[in-house]
């Protein structure tokens, strides 16, 4: 289905907020005469001058397709996984059967499928063609085409009219852009009245400032005893490299310079998350398959525990967050 029919036609010009019109060679603007091709099957709304860090994304995650295809197989199965993914995903299973819900940058789109399995219209973006493509095939060999659509869209700048989505949905993404306000504004601006966005597993900042440095040597001295290389060349991103991830006040300061009314901070995992990662790093970097799943499922009822300690809120390995518009 394309863009403007399960958008209702909201489809708008980047340049000018004219409305678009699609033809066979991809969208234009009567307004302003901008076009944004189609290449692939996919819409291009990518601006030209992108900054350097999403350039960097879009490449690095369309190069590694194959390796994040191949981690998803062991993620799905994370006790870990599967009960925060719920979690956040159950906030926007609270919209009405047939809502239309917007992911900024869906991945692989296997949290959206769980979604169109639920009964709802969907619209994903990403920057990443690779990625995007897959999510893509993803839902039609899954019977859901004619309910889903995918645009290769910068977060920070939507080619969607005002009051066009029921629900938006951001997953592990925030922490990648540039710029976060500004994706949230435009997040806050498609939204109907009364519409939400759900943010899931995004990393708290205490980890970045205290834990992964500690993280890093500890990991230098294994590989100086074992006579290793000291950089495994680790497969992350350049914005997973440089994040510092987001405290309570960030979000909450984040949330309300958008112009939301109302928001909702839930921690995502304490004990459980710190099994989930130690398995995929020592996994990634010493060339071993390690799962701790027993321990994840131990650690989930530990977290639970902790959720409900108001001085230990501030400090979970992740955040889930809902926040809305009246």
């Amino acid at each position: 289905m394309a863009g403007a029919d399960i958008c209702g036609g909201k489809m708008a010009c980047l340049s000018c907020e004219g409305v678009l019109r699609r033809d066979e060679e991809g969208w234009h603007c009567d307004g302003c005469g901008a076009s944004y091709p189609e290449r692939e099957g996919l819409c291009d709304f990518m601006p030209a001058s992108a900054a350097g860090v999403t350039v960097s994304e879009r490449e690095h995650y369309t190069e590694n397709i194959d390796y994040y295809l191949c981690m998803h197989q062991t993620w799905k199965g994370s006790p870990f996984y599967q009960h925060y993914h719920s979690r956040f995903l159950d906030d926007l299973r609270t919209l009405p059967a047939d809502s239309l819900i917007l992911e900024l940058g869906c991945g692989l789109g296997y949290d959206g499928l769980e979604l169109l399995r639920a009964g709802y219209r969907l619209v994903e973006t990403d920057i990443a063609p690779g990625q995007l493509g897959e999510a893509r095939r993803l839902h039609s060999e899954s019977g859901f085409s004619e309910r889903s659509a995918h645009l290769l869209t910068d977060a920070q700048r939507l080619p969607f009219a005002a009051d066009t989505f029921d629900g938006a949905m951001m997953v592990a993404m925030l922490h990648h852009l540039p710029d976060p306000l500004a994706a949230l504004r435009q997040v806050r601006r498609v939204l109907k009245p009364g519409g939400i966005v759900v943010l899931g597993t995004e990393p708290n900042t205490w980890q970045h400032t205290a834990l992964f440095p500690a993280g890093k040597r500890m990991l230098r001295l294994a590989y100086h005893l074992m006579g290793k290389e000291t950089d495994p060349g680790e497969m992350v991103s350049a914005a997973d490299k440089e994040t510092e991830g987001f405290s309570k006040y960030d979000l909450e300061s984040l949330f309300m310079r958008a112009g939301f009314d109302w928001w909702e901070l839930k921690p995502a995992g304490f004990f459980s998350a710190a099994a989930f990662f130690a398995a995929q790093e020592f996994s990634e970097h010493f060339g071993v398959g390690i799962k701790l799943f027993a321990l994840e499922r131990l650690g989930i009822r530990v977290d639970e525990f902790l959720e409900r300690r108001s001085k230990l809120r501030r400090y979970p390995w992740h955040w889930n967050a809902v926040a809305g518009i009246l």
